[in-house]
């Protein structure tokens, strides 16, 4: 299926994602297999139950890197502008922190995905052209196929404009369908927090 606007890109995330996004029990938090993330990632989308009223605090001391930018999310007091400073001329995470393209693509992609997101909810023009260059810089440096099969970021292409970031959005979720049909539970919260941006975003 050849998926070219917002409107179709959040109807087929959605169909693809629902069936398979578990919600957590009462304040639980689902397992989704991504360890240190699982907890800052349920509460931002609402995969776990969550008071909106109450305010959630952020681990002291915050981690750094994609996983405090999904706890900035859920805890306004967090300084993004700290976690975002540029390290490189193009990425948002330095990949000398990691040990292989893999591992260090998939925490790009995941911290983008959330830039974008506090970017929206928080007005900040600023986070979103940083977004926007990041994601850029990835069309000439990186393969979608170097991420570790989640779709992480797969709004931020698809809103892109671009052939060839509809391309990169399109092989984002092949890959993330390719070894059973259909996502796991983190992939699916995953789309269907991408489906959820881009609805917001044709708003």
């Amino acid at each position: 299926m050849k998926l070219t606007t917002p409107a179709e890109w959040a109807r087929h995330l959605r169909t693809i994602a629902e069936p398979r996004a578990p919600a957590g029990g009462g304040r639980a938090t689902p397992p989704l297999g991504a360890g240190a993330l699982d907890r800052p990632f349920a509460l931002a989308v609402g995969a776990a139950g969550r008071d909106r009223s109450e305010a959630i605090a952020a681990p002291d001391p915050l981690p750094g890197g994609e996983i405090g930018l999904w706890w900035a999310l859920v805890d306004d007091s967090i300084d993004v502008d700290g976690l975002v400073a540029a390290p490189t001329a193009g990425s948002l995470l330095p990949q000398g922190l990691f040990r292989t393209i893999e591992v260090w693509t998939d925490a790009e992609l995941c911290g983008l995905h959330a830039l974008w997101n506090l970017a929206r909810r928080r007005n900040r023009p600023d986070w979103r052209k940083r977004v926007e260059q990041v994601r850029d810089w990835h069309l000439l440096n990186t393969q979608p196929d170097n991420a570790t099969n989640r779709p992480w970021a797969l709004h931020v292409f698809a809103l892109g404009g671009s052939g060839e970031c509809l391309h990169y959005a399109e092989t984002l979720l092949q890959n993330a369908l390719i070894l059973a049909g259909r996502p796991d539970p983190l992939s699916a919260w995953i789309l269907l927090d991408a489906a959820r941006e881009i609805e917001g975003h044709a708003q």
